[in-house]
């Protein structure tokens, strides 16, 4: 539908609608403005650049969750230390939990996270309690408290 309203003009081809176009067709966004479009492999688009951005496509998903996963790992080790460094750390733990838990409440994961916590408790493995558990609103107020205690020092 979406598609069908863009061809007959009522609805805007924006910048995300053509980054979709893109990771599905292997189109340049770039060449939306030009008369042939182009194939982000460098050729025109036709049917053998679309085959062969499905085969590059297809490698990019295999591995894509791995790299991204230890980019985001890493993020968060350097966010980490950071906060830790900048004396955050109280902060970071509570802000650290509400993302938890609304990742958790957002994909609906309760269930198959319990189910994971059985597992590896059974395989004899430490289960991260603390970073599951809920958020301590006293706890985060006195820590806002501290922080501001320290600031005005």
């Amino acid at each position: 539908m979406m598609l069908k309203l863009i061809e007959q003009c009522r609805r805007p081809l924006t910048d995300r609608v053509k980054d979709a176009i893109h990771l599905v067709t292997g189109i340049n966004p770039a060449s939306w403005s030009k008369k042939t479009l182009q194939s982000t492999l460098g050729y025109p688009f036709n049917h053998n650049s679309y085959k062969c951005w499905q085969m590059v496509c297809q490698d990019e998903n295999e591995d894509a969750p791995k790299r991204v996963l230890n980019d985001r790992i890493k993020a968060l080790e350097l966010i980490g230390m950071l906060m830790q460094r900048e004396s955050k750390g109280v902060l970071w733990e509570h802000e650290f939990r509400q993302f938890i838990l609304k990742t958790v409440q957002h994909y609906n994961l309760a269930k198959p996270l319990a189910a994971l916590k059985r597992e590896i408790e059974q395989s004899g493995a430490k289960w991260p309690e603390e970073a599951f558990a809920a958020p301590k609103a006293p706890a985060y107020k006195a820590s806002i408290a501290t922080a501001l205690l320290k600031s005005d020092i």
